[in-house]
C-alpha cells in the first residue's frame, strides 16, 4: 500500500485554515446582523444587512462548518477507496 502525502497535507491545511478563519467569519456575521442600541434609541448600523436578510446571513457560519466537515470527508473517502 502506497501512501500519498499530497492529499494528507491538503486536508491538514484545509482544516487548519478553515478553523482559523471561523472566528472572523462569525464575528463579521454578528457585525452585519446587529443593530446598535445606545440608551433607549436604536442607531443605524452602516453595515446592517436588513431585517429580511438577517436569517440568511446568520446561516453562513453553519454552511461554512458543513463545508469544513464535508470536503475532508469526501477527500478521505476517495483516498480510502483508492
Amino acid at each position: 500500500m502506497e501512501v500519498n502525502l499530497k492529499p494528507l497535507i491538503f486536508l491538514f491545511l484545509f482544516i487548519l485554515i478553515g478553523v482559523v478563519l471561523l472566528s472572523p467569519i462569525v464575528s463579521y456575521v454578528h457585525t452585519v446582523t446587529a443593530t446598535i442600541t445606545v440608551g433607549n434609541t436604536t442607531q443605524t448600523n452602516p453595515e446592517y444587512v436588513g431585517a429580511s436578510n438577517v436569517t440568511l446571513v446568520n446561516l453562513v457560519p453553519l454552511f461554512y462548518i458543513l463545508v469544513l466537515i464535508i470536503v475532508p470527508a469526501v477527500v478521505a473517502y476517495k483516498m480510502y477507496k483508492d
